[in-house]
């Protein structure tokens, strides 16, 4: 197993990592792209799903702006998925970095296309369900398109 540090100092803007999440109601993994850092203790993270319509449903019925639900396509030889995986950007969770660790289930998976993390980064920005100080936390770590 990597040491503690090497394994926090391994999270990057765009990566793709696969662990069952306790913050969602599935005992499946499922990817989830890194959105950001807080310091050495956490990650900021966006959870996929591939239930698109339950997805589109949420969206129409609460007003929610569809530029904030991003597609991953499957086709993106380096992100390793193999379907079609939605990211909520009005949901991005904190995960400690040593819950992940000694959980132990988790791996990195790939990563997003340039296109896609802009998109990511543009869902972020027109949220209006994330609170502006995790917002700007977050996007200050994306990189300049």
């Amino acid at each position: 197993m990597l040491p503690l540090e090497t394994f926090s100092s391994s999270f990057e803007v765009g990566n793709i990592y696969w662990f069952v999440n306790p913050q969602i109601n599935s005992n499946d993994p499922h990817p989830h792209v890194c959105v950001g850092t807080d310091s050495n203790e956490a990650s900021f993270l966006i959870c996929g799903t591939s239930q698109f319509e339950k997805k589109k449903r949420y969206f129409e019925l609460n007003n929610v702006p569809f530029e904030t639900l991003v597609w991953l396509d499957p086709t993106n030889l380096e992100n390793n998925l193999y379907k079609d995986t939605y990211i909520n950007c009005n949901d991005i969770q904190r995960h400690n970095y040593i819950d992940l660790y000694i959980n132990g289930s988790f791996s990195f998976y790939g990563k997003v296309s340039d296109s896609e993390l802009y998109q990511i980064k543009n869902g972020v920005i027109k949220s209006d369900l994330l609170e502006e100080d995790l917002k700007d936390i977050v996007i200050k770590q994306f990189p300049d398109f």
